[in-house]
């Protein structure tokens, strides 16, 4: 038996029924991208093989460099590339993203046409058919039935021991990532070149610091959605300066995320809030929303909601390549946010 892939909406977007997930859904998607025959980058150049990795469910030897990575987590990619290792096949879970990848990973796809994984279910059929000689599989909650099961077709690497569901961290992730390929120091500057950035943003604004921020996404019937500070939108908030509420962390639980109702919408009642609306529509949906127009910190202009698909992913998956393509558009504005706290 074969797991359902966690949704968009459960993994990234945290929110069922959300006017987001709706409108990702009605995009549909294309015709699966291409077979894999473009792809395929080694690492033999840079990469120091035999190289053993451990994951949750036990010890992966890559004993040559791999010439063909399918790469099935959610945001591998990123890391993937920028490491000059083109995948040749990859999950296309944003059907915007006829290519697969956002726009900050673009030019490191260059033309390569990977094979697009869809669907609900671990694709292993279309998976064996690429042959690949790795699979990583980092961002991803497999169980251990599907990992073993994709482990009969390539050495594969998944999630490290001891994260919740979907919340290893993104420098963690990178470095899981990289350790797979062979390239661990190389993922470490990816590392750095992020924390770098995180760090500009904090000296260049000092008043970031120790303010309350959130991040939310709305969701069906009013609701919002909140994340953990494991998740990577509640380590944005940290990674800035600011914290989060610590009645996030209660009604979070185990989870990566929780739903807000309209009665306890005064949780949102913080310095600043990031709102991820994904489009025009659901930015649109917030200005007719009462409860939320009614909050403090929306009556003095300290939201900042992002309304566009890419910046909004970008933050949502906070990898090591898309977080500093996303803070370039949200950090004037967060500035503008806190100055009237």
């Amino acid at each position: 038996m074969t797991r359902p892939l966690p949704t968009r909406r459960s993994f990234l977007l945290g929110a069922a029924g959300a006017a987001a997930a709706a409108a990702l859904a009605a995009c549909g998607s294309d015709d699966g991208g291409g077979s894999g025959t473009t792809a395929g980058t080694s690492a033999t150049s840079a990469g120091t093989f035999p190289v053993t990795v451990k994951d949750r469910y036990g010890t992966t030897t890559v004993e040559r460099a791999p010439e063909r990575v399918v790469c099935y987590g959610y945001n591998d990619h990123d890391t993937m590339l920028a490491l000059g290792v083109v995948p040749v096949g990859l999950i296309q879970w944003i059907p915007e993203w006829k290519r697969g990848v956002g726009p900050w990973s673009l030019d490191a796809l260059g033309d390569a046409r990977p094979k697009l994984f869809t669907g609900e279910e671990v694709p292993f059929e279309e998976i064996a058919a690429l042959r690949p000689d790795l699979i990583v599989s980092v961002t991803h909650d497999l169980r251990r039935a599907d990992r073993d099961r994709l482990a009969q077709i390539a050495p594969i690497v998944s999630t490290p021991a001891g994260y919740p569901s979907y919340g290893l961290p993104p420098a963690d992730a990178a470095l899981q990532t990289g350790a797979a390929l062979g390239l661990r120091a190389e993922a470490q500057r990816l590392v750095d070149a992020l924390e770098a950035r995180y760090a500009e943003a904090r000296r260049a604004h000092p008043e970031f610091a120790d303010k309350t921020a959130m991040v939310v996404t709305p969701v069906a019937d009013g609701q919002m959605s909140v994340f953990a500070d494991t998740d990577s939108r509640g380590r944005l908030v940290t990674s800035l300066g600011m914290r989060q509420p610590a009645a996030i962390a209660e009604m979070v639980g185990d989870d990566f995320y929780a739903y807000l109702s309209p009665e306890r919408f005064e949780v949102m009642e913080v310095d600043t809030l990031i709102v991820l609306a994904y489009n025009a529509a659901s930015a649109g949906a917030l200005r007719r929303m009462a409860t939320y127009q009614q909050l403090d910190v929306v009556r003095r202009g300290g939201a900042v909601v992002i309304d566009d698909m890419d910046t909004a992913m970008g933050l949502a998956a906070g990898t090591v390549t898309s977080v500093p393509w996303a803070l370039g558009r949200l950090v004037p504005q967060l500035a503008d946010a806190v100055a009237k706290a």
